[in-house]
């Protein structure tokens, strides 16, 4: 009986609602989450960039880059299967950038030709050895540099070559280019005998570390003829001397005692102009000749003068003025008492003009003109 009960019981409508409680009891244990960390699971072969900060900080440093370097982010993968294509796109970012700067770099670099090898002409080769010029104590020997040229260091003096050969030329171009530096009005004419505080010069002249010419002890830059022309020529020489790479204080290899006597020759005060005048100077110690053919003067030239009523005057000639082809006067630079300092004036020739009168009180003769050479063309003066 008791097994025909159990039959009963196991008929097919209760078997089938045994089954379906035992399988609603197995769902529910499935979802439980117990243990089970689907964190771990989704992210466990995800890797992000090694240095995200580097990244930003590149892309600030180029923002015209964004659209570009947005297109080739992707989105965080979840799988291993995303790994490569991240790695692929953190190398791109990191490369962008650089190769960014290096293109930028090649376009700015300037084109160049290669610099031909740095010889000293044979001309130069006696040239005294480049000398590292001594500064001067400030107020006790003030430098030249207050003045228009300004002087170059001893570590930027180059040994003249091939590239300095074209500045190698008379000293003409560079009085006439340094002329101009001189603005009118801004320096007084002073002649006086105060020689042992003042030498007609605008600023006070050193040469090899010692002074040479003083400027007026007022600081009023007042000048006279002979001290303008020979402060003109001195600083024209120095940068000359630059622009070939020599030593500024090289004058064909004086020392200071030799050029102090050049200076003096200069300033007529050695004997009378015959002389003692610039050619006299410029013939002595080797820089330059003598011009006596008046057609063959140049502008740049230096030019002493006597005039009628016994005074003369020494100024850098710019041309000659002429009258239907003749020379009847002089058109110079220089600083005199007419024009109340330095300045561009015209004087002329005592000759007579048509009508039968002179045309001014300059002497023809004796004119001194002298002309600096290029250093190639020195002489030997101690010979």
């Amino acid at each position: 009986m008791a097994d025909k009960g159990m039959i009963t019981l196991l008929k097919p409508p209760r078997i089938i609602i045994f089954c379906l409680f035992l399988a609603l009891l197995c769902t529910a244990s499935r979802l439980h989450p117990g243990t089970y960390n689907y964190n771990e699971v989704a992210f466990a072969d995800f890797a992000p960039p090694e240095s995200p900060s580097a990244e930003i900080s590149l892309l600030k440093e180029i923002p015209e880059e964004d659209a570009r370097i947005e297109q080739l982010t992707l989105p965080a993968p979840t799988t291993a299967a995303a790994k490569p294509a991240v790695e692929e796109t953190a190398m791109l970012l990191r490369q962008a950038p650089t190769d960014k700067k290096k293109t930028a770099a090649r376009q700015a670099l300037p084109v160049t030709k290669p610099k031909p090898p740095v010889t000293i002409p044979p001309a130069l080769k006696e040239q005294a050895p480049i000398q590292n010029e001594q500064q001067p104590v400030q107020n006790e020997q003030p430098p030249l540099s207050d003045s228009p040229l300004q002087e170059q260091s001893p570590e930027e003096q180059k040994p003249p070559g091939p590239a300095q050969e074209r500045h190698d030329k008379e000293l003409n171009s560079y009085v006439l280019e340094l002329i101009q530096t001189y603005q009118p009005g801004s320096y007084p004419y002073l002649l006086n005998n105060d020689y042992a505080n003042y030498n007609g010069v605008t600023t006070n002249i050193f040469f090899q570390g010692r002074l040479l010419a003083r400027a007026h002890p007022s600081g009023n830059q007042a000048s006279h003829c002979v001290g303008i022309t020979f402060e003109v020529f001195f600083r024209a020489m120095q940068e000359r001397n630059r622009q070939l790479g020599l030593s500024p204080d090289d004058f064909n290899g004086m020392n200071w005692d030799e050029l102090f006597d050049f200076m003096l020759l200069w300033y007529v005060a050695t004997g009378p102009k015959q002389t003692s005048n610039l050619a006299v100077a410029v013939e002595k110690y080797g820089l330059g000749s003598r011009i006596t053919n008046l057609e063959e003067a140049r502008a740049g030239d230096f030019i002493d003068f006597s005039r009628t009523n016994g005074t003369g005057h020494t100024a850098v000639l710019i041309d000659w003025v002429r009258e239907n082809g003749r020379i009847v006067g002089i058109h110079y630079w220089s600083s005199q008492n007419s024009t109340n300092g330095i300045a561009f004036n015209v004087e002329y020739f005592n000759i007579l003009d048509p009508t039968g009168r002179p045309y001014g009180n300059v002497m023809p003769e004796p004119l001194h003109i002298a002309r600096v050479l290029p250093v190639a063309g020195y002489r030997n003066f101690r010979e």
